[in-house]
């Protein structure tokens, strides 16, 4: 009877371990800005039919990590930081579409499609919190942009070769990604979609400037 009972018990705390694990969050997800609506995942991520789980209209989006959110449009540019004293060159995210997910500008492209101020079919109020806008859909009005040209520059070749002020790639690649064989910097290199416990969506504490030195000497 005893061995029963403990049996009994044992069961009985297996399946309670299946339900809790069943009912985790998967990620750090769970009500932050991109729980969008409550849906967790599906905010972002749908197992059929692309975009138009969302409302979107075009399916071929799920090809690329089964992304349910329509693409930013191929005509659409961003522009990129510049100035005299950069060696590393970024080079423009938009102007083509987004087809394979060989392709290292989804880790940029993907984030835009909510937060460029044009794509998402939300309000920019409600979704684009931070919206950068679009250099080729926003001149004088309520949501003048600059685009890109003044926000950290993205696809952009991480090499410490051409600035000896920056730390080595193998320093960096410890903690953030860097994508492609080239080495490139994404916004998804600094910025973690699933997880809000550095605010912002940063992968690193920003205190200390912890974020800026993981790069900078």
């Amino acid at each position: 009877m005893k061995l029963q009972l403990l049996t009994l018990a044992s069961l009985l705390g297996m399946a309670s371990l299946a339900v809790s694990a069943a009912t985790l969050p998967k990620s750090g997800l769970t009500g932050t800005k991109h729980d969008i609506g409550g849906n967790g995942c599906k905010s972002c991520h749908a197992p059929h039919n692309g975009s138009i789980a969302n409302g979107g209209t075009d399916g071929s989006t799920g090809k690329i990590l089964l992304w349910s959110r329509n693409f930013p449009s191929a005509s659409l540019t961003y522009g990129v930081y510049d100035s005299n004293t950069m060696q590393n060159k970024a080079t423009e995210l938009g102007g083509s579409s987004l087809t394979t997910s060989s392709d290292v500008r989804m880790y940029s492209l993907l984030c835009l499609s909510c937060h460029d101020g044009v794509t998402s079919t939300f309000s920019p109020a409600m979704a684009t919190v931070n919206m950068v806008g679009s250099k080729a859909s926003f001149g004088a009005g309520a949501y003048e942009s600059f685009g890109l040209t003044n926000d950290h520059p993205v696809n952009m070749n991480y090499d410490p070769t051409k600035n000896a002020t920056l730390q080595a790639v193998a320093t960096v690649a410890a903690s953030m990604p860097l994508y492609g064989s080239s080495n490139t910097m994404q916004c998804a290199t600094c910025h973690e979609p699933h997880n809000n416990t550095n605010t912002y969506f940063l992968r690193l504490s920003p205190t200390n400037s912890g974020v800026c030195l993981t790069c900078h000497l």
